[in-house]
């Protein structure tokens, strides 16, 4: 039970499509409860819940993993940040190509990218040693990152796009509604 310092709950939130997606959840179970004897007020699993109890989790909690190797894109981490949770990623595929940002001298950043056990480790502790305004200027600037994945800028991209196509085919105009 000392895995966790106190006050420190881990949220395990998903779903299950299949047997196999089960097992993985019973074997988490046991490894958390059986084999390292936390309690459920430690480690917690919410399986196959609608999309407003994880919105409740993911804005009321403090970081949001993902660990999935080369993802091609990644929207939990974009549902993640877009609803304030400081999100680390994994350091491939479209999490580290298009949707989170580390700091540069053009670049805010939006989050953490991480490869293995010990940067996931790194980017836990960096973030709970961040100021109170350090994280909310974080989570700000992911917030607002994430406002070009908005249905709004989809559409608008895609009227733009499609008319300039359609015009070079036929002279079909698209409505900007």
């Amino acid at each position: 039970t000392d895995c966790l310092p106190p006050g420190i709950k881990l949220v395990l939130i998903g779903s299950c499509r299949n047997e196999s997606d089960y097992n993985r959840v019973k074997q988490l179970r046991t490894l958390a409860y059986d084999t390292l004897h936390l309690s459920s007020s430690q480690v917690e699993f919410i399986i196959n819940q609608p999309y407003p109890v994880l919105q409740k989790y993911m804005t009321t909690s403090l970081i949001g993993l993902h660990t999935m190797w080369n993802e091609h894109f990644g929207i939990s981490i974009v549902e993640m940040m877009s609803n304030g949770l400081i999100t680390i990623g994994h350091d491939s595929g479209g999490p580290k190509s298009d949707i989170i940002t580390i700091p540069t001298s053009q670049h805010q950043r939006t989050g953490y990218l991480a490869g293995t056990e010990e940067e996931y480790v790194e980017a836990i502790y960096d973030i709970y040693q961040l100021q109170v305004d350090e994280r909310k200027k974080l989570r700000q600037a992911a917030k607002v990152s994430c406002e070009r994945f908005s249905d709004d800028v989809f559409m608008h991209e895609f009227k733009f796009y499609l008319s300039g196509v359609l015009s070079k085919i036929g002279g079909i105009k698209v409505s900007k509604n």
